[in-house]
């Protein structure tokens, strides 16, 4: 992580470079701004517009999510307009008491989706056909999908640290 974790969870103030990620095929740098929208609810609830770079170049833009933890949970369940690779979709998210209705997803205006969702010990990649492009195991992803919308999706769901929504929210007690 680029910066401390105490800056991280604060609404940002200006662009800055927030988190990044080395990968295969580059580093992946979460860089966040206040909001281009102005709106009553934009400016009262700080929301702000996300976008990941890779090795510098724009891949994917997030507007109108809100600063890390609770405040993005928050609207990642009502859902945020995102641009993968060029594509726009919607982002959302939700967990559960059951483990079925926990999920992490981008869908489409074509209604195809990505879906990232817990099997067991372990978190598996949905592809648009419904088949498992890829697996995290022990915190390590194995996916073929590179500088696909399927990759910035993972990257987004672990540099977002959204690993909330799959986990038990029993878990959230202790």
């Amino acid at each position: 992580m680029h910066s401390s974790l105490l800056e991280f969870a604060e609404p940002a103030r200006e662009e800055h470079h927030y988190a990044y990620a080395e990968t295969p095929v580059g580093v992946v740098t979460l860089t966040r701004s206040p909001s281009e929208s102005r709106s009553p609810d934009a400016l009262a609830n700080k929301h702000e517009d996300w976008k990941l770079l890779l090795n510098g170049e724009s891949r994917m833009t997030i507007r109108e999510i809100a600063a890390p933890g609770y405040p993005a949970r928050s609207r990642l369940r009502t859902g945020v307009d995102a641009t993968i690779c060029g594509a726009p979709c919607q982002i959302r998210a939700g967990g559960s008491l059951r483990p079925s209705k926990r999920f992490f997803e981008a869908k489409f205006s074509d209604s195809s989706k990505i879906g990232i969702h817990s099997n067991g010990i372990n978190i598996e990649l949905e592809g648009p056909d419904g088949y498992t492009l890829g697996k995290r195991t022990g915190g390590q992803w194995n996916i073929d999908a590179q500088e696909s919308p399927e990759f910035f999706t993972v990257c987004l769901f672990e540099i977002g640290d959204f690993d909330y929504f799959l986990a038990s929210p029993l878990l959230t007690l202790f």
